[in-house]
C-alpha cells in the first residue's frame, strides 16, 4: 500500500475519533460541577505521566525491532513486548495501593487520595492496550488500526457520559474509565493471543536489548508529557480546581493534534529504520522532506483558522461559562506549526534516543523555571496567561534543536532539507483564505452559525487556491477516492 495512503488512513482514524470524542467534554462540562470536572482532569493528567513512564518506550521499540527481525521471530517479539508491559501493569497497581494506604495510615488529607488506587488500576489495565496500534501498523493493517481507534473512542463515548449521568461526581467518572479500560484490554489481549501467543516461538529472547532501546524513549516520552502538562501542574498548585477545569479546556487542543504526527510516525519510522540500517541517506532525506510537506499542508492552515474562530468554537462547545478558556486556547494554537518540524523520526530511526532524552530533560528544566518565573512575577489574569506563553516558547526552542540534529544526521544543508517554497506558499494561501473570516466574524450571528460558515468559507478558498498552485492535485484526489473503500491493498 502507498505510504501516503497508510498515513492518511491513520490520520483519518484519529481525526474522526477526535471529532466524535468531543461529545465527551461537551457532555461532562454540562453534567459535572466545575470542581468535579477539574478533579477528574487532574487524575487524567496523573495517568498520562505514569503511563508514559511505565510503558518504558516499548510501543516505540516495536517500530524499531519488528522490521529488523524475520517473520518467524515476530511471535517471540510480541510475547516479550506484552510480558514487559504486564510487569509494569502489575507494578503500578500494587504501588498505587501501597501509596493510597500509606496516605491513609499517615492521616494525610488530600482531595485526590480516594482515587489513587483506582487510577492505578486504570493505568495498569491501559498499559496492556497501548502497544496495539503500532503492532497493527507494522502488520500492514492500517484500516484495522483505524477501526480500533474509532471503536475504542465509541466505547468512551458510550460509557463516560453514562457514568457522569448515573453518578455525576469524580468517583463516578473514575469507575467509568476503568470500565472502558477493561473492555479495551479484553479486545487487545484476545487479538494478540489468537495471532501470536498461541503460535510456536522461534529465536532467543532479547529483553535487555529491547529495554535498552525503549527505556530512553520511555523517559523521553515521560518528560515530554511533563513538559506538555507542566503548565497544568502549576495551575493546579496556584489556582482552584474550577480554574483548572477552565484552563484544561483551553490547553486541551494542541497536544491532541500531535496525534496526526504520531500516525505518520507509525508508518514512516519503520521505513527510516530500514533505510538507516542499509545506510540509504537519500531515501531517508526524501521521506523526511515529503513528510514535512504533508504536515505543513495540515498544520499551518489549521493554526490560522483556529486562532480566528477561537471564541465561537469554545462557546459553542463548552457554553459561555468557559469563555475564560479562549485566550489560553489562542496562545496554545501557536504551537501547531511546530508539529510540522518537531518530528524526531530521523533520530529515532538512527538510534539517537539518548539525544532525545537529554533534550527533553533540558527542555523540562527550562520550562519549569520559565513557567514558575512568570506565574510568580505577573499579576492578575496575566499570571494564568503567562504559563501557556512559557510552554509555547520552550516548545519552539526544542523544535529548532530537533531540526538541527536531524539535518546533521542526514548530512544535508538546511536549505535542502525542507520544502521551503511549498511551505511559504501554504502560509500565504492560509493568510489569504482568512481574509473573508474577518468580515464574517464581525456579524452579529450565533456562535454556531459563525463556526459553520467560517469553516466552509475558509476550507473552500484554501483548497481551491492550493489546488490552483499545484500544492495538491490528481494524485491526492485518487488517494482520497481510494480511501473511500478503506481496504488494504
Amino acid at each position: 500500500m502507498d505510504l501516503s495512503r497508510k498515513i492518511i488512513i491513520l490520520i483519518y482514524g484519529r481525526a474522526f475519533s477526535f471529532l466524535i470524542s468531543l461529545v465527551i467534554p461537551i457532555a461532562l462540562t454540562r453534567l459535572l460541577l466545575k470542581e468535579d470536572y477539574g478533579t477528574y482532569q487532574q487524575l487524567v493528567m496523573i495517568y498520562s505521566v505514569i503511563q508514559a513512564i511505565l510503558l518504558l518506550g516499548i510501543p516505540q521499540s516495536l517500530l524499531y525491532y519488528y522490521p529488523r527481525n524475520g517473520k518467524e521471530t515476530h511471535p517471540l517479539l510480541v510475547k516479550q513486548t506484552w510480558s514487559i508491559v504486564a510487569f509494569s501493569s502489575l507494578f503500578i497497581i500494587l504501588s498505587s495501593f501501597g501509596i493510597s494506604e500509606g496516605i491513609k495510615i499517615m492521616d494525610l488529607e488530600h482531595h485526590l487520595q480516594p482515587f489513587i488506587f483506582l487510577i492505578g488500576i486504570y493505568t495498569g489495565i491501559m498499559l496492556l492496550v497501548m502497544p496495539l496500534q503500532n503492532l497493527l501498523v507494522l502488520e500492514g493493517k492500517e484500516s484495522l488500526a483505524m477501526q480500533c481507534m474509532i471503536g475504542f473512542t465509541i466505547i468512551d463515548i458510550i460509557v463516560l457520559p453514562s457514568a457522569a449521568w448515573l453518578n455525576p461526581s469524580t468517583l463516578g467518572m473514575v469507575y467509568g474509565i476503568i470500565g472502558t479500560a477493561v473492555t479495551k484490554a479484553a479486545i487487545v489481549l484476545g487479538y494478540i493471543y489468537l495471532n501470536y501467543l498461541n503460535k510456536t516461538f522461534a529465536g532467543n529472547t532479547f529483553y535487555k536489548e529491547q529495554l535498552a532501546y525503549g527505556v530512553p524513549v520511555g523517559l523521553t516520552a515521560m518528560i515530554y508529557v511533563i513538559n506538555v502538562n507542566i503548565d497544568k501542574y502549576l495551575v493546579a498548585m496556584f489556582f482552584s480546581t474550577s480554574v483548572f477545569g477552565v484552563y484544561y479546556l483551553g490547553s486541551l487542543w494542541a497536544p491532541i493534534f500531535g496525534w496526526f504526527t504520531q500516525s505518520a510516525s507509525q508508518v514512516i519510522t519503520p521505513r527510516l529504520s530500514k533505510a538507516h540500517k542499509e545506510n540509504n541517506l537519500i531515501e531517508m532525506r526524501d521521506l523526511y522532506n515529503k513528510s514535512i510537506e504533508k504536515l505543513s499542508f495540515l498544520f499551518f492552515p489549521l493554526t490560522i483558522f483556529l486562532i480566528l474562530v477561537a471564541e465561537p468554537l469554545i462557546i459553542t462547545m463548552f457554553t459561555g461559562k468557559y469563555e475564560d478558556a479562549i485566550p489560553i486556547f489562542t496562545i496554545y494554537m501557536t504551537i501547531l506549526p511546530t508539529y510540522s518540524f518537531r518530528i524526531g523520526w530521523i533520530l529515532m530511526a538512527s538510534g539517537q534516543t539518548k539525544f532525545l532524552l537529554r533534550l527533553a530533560l533540558i527542555v523540562s528544566a527550562v520550562n519549569i523555571a520559565f513557567s514558575y518565573f512568570l506565574i510568580t512575577t505577573l499579576e492578575g489574569d496575566d499570571r494564568l496567561l503567562g504559563i501557556p506563553f512559557a510552554t509555547v516558547t520552550v516548545t519552539w526552542l526544542s523544535t529548532v534543536a530537533i531540526m538541527y540534529q536531524s539535518i546533521r544526521t542526514l548530512n544535508v544543508k538546511l536549505v535542502d532539507a525542507y520544502p521551503w517554497k511549498k511551505i511559504m506558499s501554504i502560509v500565504i494561501v492560509s493568510l489569504v483564505s482568512a481574509v473573508p473570516l474577518f468580515v464574517l466574524l464581525s456579524f452579529e450571528l450565533s456562535e454556531l452559525y459563525l463556526l459553520i460558515i467560517s469553516s466552509l468559507v475558509y476550507g473552500i478558498i484554501f483548497l481551491y487556491l492550493t489546488f490552483r498552485l499545484g500544492i495538491w492535485g490528481e494524485t491526492e484526489i485518487k488517494l482520497f477516492n481510494s480511501l473511500l473503500s478503506l481496504k488494504n491493498s
